[in-house]
């Protein structure tokens, strides 16, 4: 039998080789070779650090600080107290709902893991998820009864009472909640977004006596993502800055920037000069032009749809000529909206044909457009055929009888804020390319409220309106709602247009909600109350090195926190498999 052997090179044996071979070598040839040998590791180095590159994205991780800007002082940090926008935008981060708007301004759970609506629409039952308040204590559903009861007495004078009027709230067990309303309200579920407050530090603090209550401020203790760490005064005891920090939990909706400081300041002015002195990274909701500014500086400008629409509303028992749908009509075509919006918005607003904002859920159809620029011309030709003749200083006129003759003229009332005064300036001249003549009348906030819309003394009136749900279409359009305190600006009456406000009050079906306002918009096109003109949106500027951050829609200045867990400041860099999907 044959026995078979291998050798095997001991380590120091084949460093002898080496050498010995390296010895064989000429000084050139050594060289040359060691130079080859460190050029091809260093090849291959970098070969698998690309090819390792190639292979790793960024993602986002916990970490950083937000600055961000705010006008005004917050004081109260309380869901049903708050009013200012910096007492909403403190309020929206420490305290939660049972359900809130997400990114895109949908209503999903939040506090509440599920809740079912009966099949008549009238009870609402919601069970809570497993959550604790800021300072430990389980929340449950004795907390929401007594949120919604507290917002219910007339003695706190929360703005949350009118929204909750009417609504039975029990509670079956801690875990769930029902509400019992007296008729279906298809904007109900909007409601449950009202932060819940802890039944333990309320309960034993009279009504009366909330307002002075430290738990407004810095001693706040909410439910959400986000808590009171410090608050930052000045000599007065003013806030000057709330500083909040993350509140995680396993969930996948919990933050991942650790804290948000955010500023306040006392005028538009202070705020942007902070924002180009660096103290602040981000702020929202300023005027047009100074986000223009600021963008041509290298800021960068993200803009989400609001639920308004500003348009000149016609008041036909102050001024008969409007009585006239091709008067009416003329007006519109007269109009070049697209330069309204670029020279008043700076292109931050959209067109709009219609009394329901493009940016909202209620209808996909919207108010049949037309097309874009002034057309004069044609206004001209529908004026001529309804009579009209135009009169020597450019403005139409008509003989009504043998002494009277009726001139096209007529005032438009607005607010002295520069945006709508500017708009209506563009206005006055359009029509009077037109033939009509439009005189501007201008009048400070209040007065215009008490003194002109209430009791409807006005001929036309450019104005906005804030359509966030259905409730809010019903009160501005419904014929109920013409006269003082309603909202009818236009005092328009249509039997069928008020059947349809009636029945999307009470339509839970989106897809039914959609027929029901699409038909009222053909409605509103057909008999033409108002000329519709924009709708603004809403700017928010960050720094350009900060990542994208995406508003979706907004109908309150504190809604472009609604997206928030997807924000992030810190990222890693890891390989695409192990990367979240």
């Amino acid at each position: 039998m044959e026995e078979h052997s291998t050798i095997q090179a001991s380590p120091r044996g084949l460093k002898q080789e080496v050498v010995r071979a390296l010895g064989a070598f000429s000084p050139l040839e050594r060289l040359v070779f060691i130079a080859t040998i460190t050029i091809g590791a260093i090849a291959v180095i970098l070969l698998l650090n690309r090819i390792n590159q190639y292979f790793l994205v960024p993602v986002p991780i916990e970490g950083g600080t937000l600055r961000e800007g705010v006008v005004g002082t917050p004081r109260f940090i309380n869901p049903l107290l708050a009013t200012s926008d910096a007492d909403r935008d403190l309020t929206a981060l420490v305290y939660r709902g049972l359900m809130k708007k997400d990114a895109k301004g949908a209503i999903v759970p939040d506090l509440a893991e599920s809740y079912t609506v009966s099949n008549d629409g009238l009870t609402y039952t919601f069970t809570l998820r497993e959550t604790k308040f800021h300072d430990g204590t389980p929340l449950t559903s004795s907390d929401v009864v007594f949120t919604v009861k507290s917002a219910q007495d007339a003695t706190l004078k929360s703005a949350e009472r009118v929204a909750w009027e009417g609504v039975l709230v029990k509670a079956p067990d801690e875990h769930t909640v029902t509400f019992t309303l007296k008729q279906p309200f298809a904007p109900f579920l909007a409601n449950t977004t009202l932060g819940i407050l802890p039944k333990h530090i309320w309960e034993n603090i009279e009504y009366n006596v909330w307002a002075y209550s430290d738990y407004n401020g810095k001693h706040a203790i909410g439910d959400g993502a986000y808590k009171v760490d410090k608050v930052t005064e000045n000599s007065s005891g003013i806030p000057q800055a709330y500083t909040l920090t993350a509140v995680r939990s396993k969930n996948d909706s919990s933050p991942l920037i650790d804290s948000i400081e955010v500023h306040f300041y006392a005028s538009e002015e202070a705020l942007v000069a902070a924002y180009t002195k660096k103290d602040i990274d981000t702020l929202g909701g300023i005027d047009p032009k100074s986000a223009e500014a600021l963008r041509t500086e290298g800021a960068q400008i993200l803009t989400a749809p609001l639920p308004r629409v500003f348009g000149l509303f016609f008041n036909q028992a102050q001024a008969k000529i409007f009585t006239s749908k091709n008067v009416r009509t003329a007006i519109d075509l007269a109009l070049d909206k697209e330069a309204v919006v670029a020279q008043v918005l700076y292109g931050y607003g959209t067109v709009e044909d219609g009394p329901i904002p493009s940016g909202t859920s209620m209808t996909e159809e919207g108010a049949a457009t037309r097309a874009n620029g002034a057309q004069t011309a044609e206004a001209k030709k529908l004026l001529e055929k309804d009579g009209w003749k135009l009169g020597e200083d450019g403005i139409y006129e008509k003989v009504v009888a043998k002494k009277q003759t009726d001139r096209l003229s007529f005032e438009i009332a607005t607010n002295d804020t520069p945006e709508l005064k500017q708009a209506v300036d563009l206005i006055v001249k359009d029509l009077r390319a037109a033939g009509i003549e439009a005189i501007e009348k201008v009048y400070e906030t209040g007065s215009l409220n008490q003194d002109i819309i209430r009791p409807r003394k006005f001929q036309a009136l450019f104005f906005g309106e804030v359509v966030t749900n259905q409730s809010d279409l019903y009160a501005f359009w419904h014929s109920s709602q013409r006269t003082d305190p309603g909202l009818n600006i236009s005092s328009y009456a249509n039997s069928k247009a008020d059947k349809l406000l009636e029945q999307g009050l009470t339509t839970l079906d989106p897809a039914k909600e959609s027929t029901v306002y699409s038909a009222f918009e053909k409605e509103i096109s057909s008999d033409m109350p108002a000329v519709f003109v924009y709708s603004p949106s809403y700017i928010y500027v960050t720094r350009a090195h900060l990542p994208e951050i995406s508003l979706g829609n907004i109908d309150t200045p504190e809604d472009r926190f609604n997206g928030l867990s997807s924000w992030y400041l810190a990222t890693d860099r890891v390989w695409k498999i192990f990367a979240k999907k």
